[in-house]
């Protein structure tokens, strides 16, 4: 090879070697002076600190504005408004689920009758929406109504029939102040707390303004305590003037002032075990002499095990001494098993079951026996988010208002669904149904009322269906199985509009 051509390869591979080293010096420099304007910040002076799999750098993470995903600038997605809808369980009870879930007076003073035949007004479904506490330690809430009905009987007479229009304009006011018993708050961060409602309304005839009456509902109920021992003080009254479905004589609209107070005492024993205690006072009084008052107190104590995460089972016994204003006094001891909470994501159930011991004072002529089955409680069941239903069910021994000494086994069964047709538009099917035992007399009697409800959801609601307007379609019937009496029968139309603010 010739001496010339020699050094000009051997230049040529000094050149491959020195233009790589000089290529990553000017590289490793330039990435050096960099460094301050990487996104993330200064780079970790110690090697070790670096992730195994370092994440991707994105745009997004160096302009503000883009996505993660490419470089074309997008707009913030505005907060979408709740859906209001939650577990099935929330359905009728609105307090958090747990062993010390609280339950109202079951087999006390009974439910107020004319809730099984209100028409006038909506009632907060027992569908899709639960009753909803805000989580502010300090909640207020006004609610108003107006409603136009047509009753094809308002006296509920089976032979003389009056029809009439009235006009019902409400208004609910609801306080809660300490952290609520919620799904939506589910810890309790406040020992005290305080829940308060007052409801008035007013039925105002066209034809027959001497059927006219002011009615009111006061509901005050407060916790004591936030962990294993919480004491729940409660008052419910109401004074309301109507019709009582659940008694033999429906010919007339009496006004009833009902009253119970007392306290639920719930304990958390072991991690499994707990026990819940209550005791109460109740008062049913009457403007109209003719008719029975009565009043009572009693206790049920509940022990419950909790078998699955959500689903305990309990045994359970109650006592109650009444004191009507005319005819025997008497003595109730109750003794069951049941069981409540969550056997399905989409089912929520609740049954008290057992047996029923009448002691009554007095040798009454005719007189039966009562004592027998008892039972009270519901279950839902959240088909989809469009659907949900309750069942309620309950069995009790009841004092008659206007029969001396005729009490009566009441059996009342409650069908109550919601279902969402789309664009704002709700369905509300309901069903009751009545059977009623009576001690001295032994007469049968039974009632059924269906209703259905058609409602348009005012969009600016913050929960679902909570304003609205709406119509609703009722039908009432009584009639004796066995017996004297003959068949009552009403229909009502009611049209109305709700504002919840």
């Amino acid at each position: 090879m010739k001496p010339g051509k020699e050094s000009s390869i051997k230049r040529r591979r000094n050149g491959a070697i020195w233009l790589p080293a000089l290529l990553i010096s000017l590289f490793g420099w330039i990435g050096l002076q960099a460094q301050d304007a990487y996104p993330e910040g200064d780079l970790p002076t110690d090697m070790g600190y670096e992730e195994v799999s370092p994440q991707q750098i994105y745009p997004s993470a160096v302009e503000p504005g883009l996505n993660d995903l490419r470089a074309v600038p997008t707009l913030e997605t505005p907060d979408q408004e709740p859906s209001g809808y939650v577990p099935l369980f929330r359905l009728t009870r609105p307090y958090y689920d747990s062993i010390f879930a609280p339950s109202p007076p079951s087999f006390g003073t009974p439910p107020d009758p004319a809730g099984f035949r209100n028409v006038t007004a909506y009632q907060l479904p027992l569908g899709l929406q639960p009753r909803r506490y805000g989580d502010r330690l300090v909640f207020f809430e006004p609610v108003f109504s107006l409603s136009q009905t047509f009753d094809s009987n308002v006296n509920l007479s089976p032979n003389a029939p009056i029809a009439d229009f009235y006009i019902t304009p409400r208004v609910k006011l609801s306080l809660q102040i300490g952290t609520p018993d919620s799904e939506f708050v589910p810890v309790l961060d406040t020992m005290l707390a305080l829940q308060a409602s007052y409801e008035g309304y007013g039925d105002i005839f066209y034809l027959n303004p001497d059927f006219s009456a002011y009615n009111q509902k006061l509901e005050i109920t407060g916790r004591i305590g936030r962990a294993s021992a919480i004491w729940r003080p409660f008052l419910y009254a109401s004074d309301i003037v109507g019709n009582d479905l659940l008694t033999r004589d429906l010919n007339n609209r009496t006004r009833r002032i009902r009253a119970s107070t007392g306290f639920i005492g719930q304990y958390q024993l072991t991690q499994n075990i707990g026990w819940q205690h209550q005791f109460d006072f109740a008062t049913f009084q009457h403007a109209d002499p003719s008719y029975i008052n009565l009043n009572s107190f009693g206790t049920r104590q509940d022990l419950s095990y909790q078998v699955l995460h959500d689903f305990r089972a309990l045994v359970w016994s109650g006592y109650r001494h009444s004191v009507p204003s005319q005819g025997s006094a008497g003595d109730e001891f109750l003794l069951g098993v049941g069981w409540a909470g969550k056997i399905d994501p989409r089912l929520f159930s609740q049954l008290r079951i057992g047996w029923g011991f009448i002691s009554m004072e007095g040798d009454v002529p005719n007189r039966t026996d009562l004592s027998g089955l008892r039972f009270n409680g519901y279950t839902t069941f959240a088909w989809g988010p469009r659907f949900a239903f309750t069942l309620l069910y309950d069995r009790n021994y009841v004092y008659n208002e206007l029969g001396t000494n005729d009490n009566y086994v009441s059996t009342l069964l409650q069908f109550k669904g919601e279902l969402y047709l789309g664009d704002h538009w709700y369905l509300t099917p309901y069903l009751g149904i009545g059977y009623d035992v009576f001690e001295t007399s032994h007469n049968i009697s039974f009632q059924w009322r269906p209703e259905l409800e058609v409602s348009y959801a005012l969009p600016d609601s913050y929960i679902p269906n909570g304003s609205r307007v709406y119509i609703k379609f009722g039908y009432q019937q009584s009639q004796a199985i066995r017996g004297e009496g003959d068949m009552i029968q009403g229909f009502r139309l009611s049209v109305g509009a709700q504002w919840q603010l």
